[in-house]
């Protein structure tokens, strides 16, 4: 799963022309996996990583090759070989990696990578196919559709690319989700880490509180939005379109609104600062209990990795984060799969 769609997003301009790698296979033990994308600019930057780094150097060069061209580029690095006589790296790793350069440029559209990009900043889901050959025109499509019905998901790509030359007769084929969107609500000192770490791991955060001072703090640069906003002005309707709920208010009645408006707008991950008690007794104002909710409220938020200062305990909520995001990425089966055409 692509982690940092906004990073992409800032570089990618549909004036220019730009490369994209793809792992398209991978065997053994390897730092990304199948589907993983890098865009690679005409000066030969990379944003994003196939690699722990080791390999986006070459990868860059190679690019150049089929910047302006037409035509995909396929590369295998075997980095269960012996490291030092390929590299001189001395990498030991145990797996290899196929992947896939196209070219996206006006002549071809970008692939329609520029539909993707759209869909993400809209908060939509997609697939996107890239045809998997060695030296042929690049060609890619990105549906915008719903995840959850794979029958209907198959259809789609099968009727998209039926149309198109199928002459290597394998496409790859990965779904596209939004960006993670996080509320967090609570202007105070200790919200600074957490807006940091969140946008690090790529996440969108919106920082809400009813004090225009603790907004406008330097520390909350990085947020991509801020609103002033009392927490009994809250409705269900200001909570459309987020993923997750982090409340840290420190003030008990405040939380306990957000918790109420964030239960009935069915928010993912609701996460509450605060010891177990705390919790207890904001859930019982609403005749609920922990087991009630034990998949969807986190209280007190965050793993048990120890560790009392800020910083730990920002590093705590957004492992906690992170881990919820991983598992529902894995029930919904959201990975890439090769699709052969006849």
């Amino acid at each position: 799963m692509q982690e940092n769609w906004q990073q992409i997003i800032s570089r990618f301009d549909s004036n220019e022309d730009f490369v994209l790698a793809t792992i398209v296979a991978t065997r053994g033990s390897t730092y990304r996996k199948t589907g993983t994308m890098m865009l690679i600019d005409q000066q030969g930057a990379c944003t994003g990583l196939l690699s722990g780094g080791c390999l986006e150097a070459d990868i860059s060069c190679h690019a150049q090759e089929v910047l302006h061209q037409t035509h995909n580029k396929l590369l295998t690095y075997d980095l269960k070989a012996d490291a030092e006589l390929l590299w001189g790296l001395g990498l030991g790793c145990e797996g290899a990696i196929d992947i896939l350069l196209q070219p996206l440029n006006a002549n071809n559209q970008h692939l329609e990578f520029v539909h993707l990009i759209q869909a993400i900043e809209q908060g939509q889901s997609g697939i996107y196919c890239q045809q998997v050959s060695e030296q042929t025109v690049a060609q890619a499509c990105f549906i915008r559709a719903p995840l959850d019905d794979k029958a209907l998901l198959q259809q789609q790509v099968t009727n998209a690319i039926s149309g198109k030359n199928n002459d290597a007769k394998r496409w790859l084929v990965t779904p596209v989700t939004p960006v993670w969107s996080i509320l967090l609500c609570g202007a105070g000192p200790d919200a600074a880490p957490v807006v940091t770490m969140a946008k690090q791991l790529g996440w969108k955060v919106t920082l809400q509180d009813h004090r225009e001072n603790n907004l406008a703090q330097s520390e909350f640069s990085l947020c991509d939005a801020k609103r002033k906003l009392r927490a009994e002005h809250l409705t269900t309707d200001d909570l459309a379109g987020f993923d997750a709920v982090i409340i840290m208010t420190h003030n008990l009645t405040n939380d306990g609104l957000l918790l109420k408006n964030a239960l009935a707008a069915d928010i993912d991950y609701i996460g509450l600062l605060g010891p177990a008690g705390r919790r207890d007794k904001l859930l019982a104002e609403l005749s609920l209990t922990a087991s009630d909710v034990e998949q969807q409220v986190f209280g007190p938020i965050g793993l048990d990795i120890g560790g009392r200062s800020p910083q730990a305990i920002a590093l705590s909520i957004c492992a906690e984060i992170q881990q919820f995001i991983s598992r529902q990425t894995q029930q919904k089966n959201l990975k890439s799969w090769s699709l052969k055409c006849h």
